[in-house]
């Protein structure tokens, strides 16, 4: 089966080495962590990380790959420094036959919209345009209301994505919102400057963000679903590796 959710997360994890100063993380054997099935040595995908300099609003970019035939899983997450205001850029395409899948891509807030409206005001107001072309073509799933809202409040309100099973056409019409989403959290990258008055108190609510996002209470299903294709140590060991700041 020709994996197109892999081709598309891999186009946006090459878009943003082109424009970030990124490094992979290698091991002798190729990618950071090799997964492997629970009932035996059989692939059962990959993990790979990239870091960045010290000085960057990014401190690391993942990309998981999760294969249980014949679905094949992507994770892809963009994470910015605990201690600033760079929001997360998570996208995921899930594809379980030849012509079928479910996606999102979300920004992830780092800051409350009543305590710092003009902070949503920079960072996410430039999303309205791809994000309204995404929901209002009729043909898209999109339009309809998120899978598990448990989830959705911890993304913003400009998420595209869909709860029920669409196709590869759908997911190359919103391609172009998607790149949209995702350049301009590159720029942001680039030149965000949003004063932060208390950078411990900032990494502590990045922990409990994170903490929360990735806790199986938000999507069981989901979770218990890797924990039998991977074992529930290297399952929780995955959390690990999207949850913990590099520096």
């Amino acid at each position: 089966m020709e994996s197109f959710g892999f081709d598309f997360i891999d186009d946006l994890a090459s878009r943003c080495r082109e424009s970030l100063p990124l490094e992979e993380t290698l091991t002798d054997a190729g990618p950071y962590r090799a997964l492997t099935r629970a009932d035996g040595d059989a692939s059962a995908g990959w993990i790979r990380r990239w870091s960045t300099p010290d000085s960057a609003l990014i401190d690391r970019m993942i990309h998981i790959r999760l294969q249980a035939d014949p679905v094949d899983t992507q994770l892809f997450f963009l994470f910015g420094r605990s201690p600033t205001a760079m929001p997360h850029f998570h996208a995921q395409v899930v594809q379980f036959a030849p012509d079928a899948c479910v996606y999102n891509a979300d920004f992830m807030a780092r800051l409350d919209p009543v305590e710092h409206p003009d902070y949503f005001a920079q960072l996410f107001a430039p999303l309205s345009k791809p994000y309204w072309r995404a929901i209002n073509d009729p043909q898209n799933k999109c339009a309809m209301a998120p899978a598990n809202p448990a989830i959705a409040a911890y993304l913003t309100p400009w998420s595209i994505g869909v709860g029920q099973p669409t196709d590869r056409a759908e997911l190359d019409r919103v391609t172009p919102q998607i790149h949209a989403f995702l350049d301009h959290y590159l720029g942001l990258a680039r030149s965000l400057d949003y004063p932060i008055e208390d950078a411990d108190a900032q990494s502590a609510r990045d922990r409990a963000h994170l903490d929360s996002f990735f806790s199986d209470r938000l999507d069981r299903r989901a979770w218990n679903g890797v924990y039998g294709l991977i074992g529930e140590a290297a399952g929780k060991n995955l959390k690990d590796v999207l949850k913990t700041p590099l520096s």
